[in-house]
């Protein structure tokens, strides 16, 4: 697991290089790009308190309380849905400014990336919400079992770096607008 958030680390930490050092070459025309959506604020909200749910379900796990890691992987994965929910959003309000900026060649690349750092980790949000979903729906099934534990825990590892991920990526955005 380590080395798969390591894999991805990587891809993110060069994707985040690359819009940082075009932002940078773009200094010499000043950029008049739209502030970023404010949803994006309740969206980092949503994926952090996503982070201490599944925190508290990995520490129900650990405790086996079955009823506290059921709650905790259910209001996981509803943050989670929300997240996703409010970048769809976020995504249609800045829609309006790419197209109006499609005379503007390096205005158009930077709104370009907002979505593809932003879709780019919705993705992974996407493909996480697949194990997690499974742990949910073990953890309703066969409630006393510790077998689901691992799982919790991997599943767990992989939120908090998708929490950190979006927490670079937010920052990053900010101060690239």
């Amino acid at each position: 697991m380590r080395l798969f958030l390591l894999s991805l680390g990587v891809l993110f930490g060069t994707s985040v290089v690359g819009y940082v050092a075009i932002r940078v070459l773009a200094v010499h025309a000043p950029l008049d790009l739209p502030p970023l959506p404010r949803g994006l604020w309740f969206s980092t909200l949503l994926i952090v308190a996503s982070s201490v749910s599944i925190q508290q379900a990995v520490t129900a796990a650990r405790r086996g309380r079955p009823g506290a890691l059921r709650m905790g992987l259910s209001v996981t994965a509803a943050l989670s849905v929300g997240f996703l929910i409010v970048q769809a959003m976020c995504w249609a309000a800045w829609a309006g400014p790419m197209r109006a900026s499609l005379a503007q060649s390096e205005q158009r690349f930077m709104l370009t990336a907002f979505y593809v750092l932003t879709g780019m980790h919705a993705l992974h949000v996407v493909g996480g919400l697949v194990p997690l979903m499974v742990i949910t729906v073990r953890s309703w099934i066969a409630p006393g079992t510790a077998t689901g534990r691992p799982g919790v825990i991997y599943t767990a590892m992989y939120w908090h770096f998708l929490a950190g991920v979006w927490l670079v990526l937010f920052v990053t955005l900010l101060l690239g607008t």
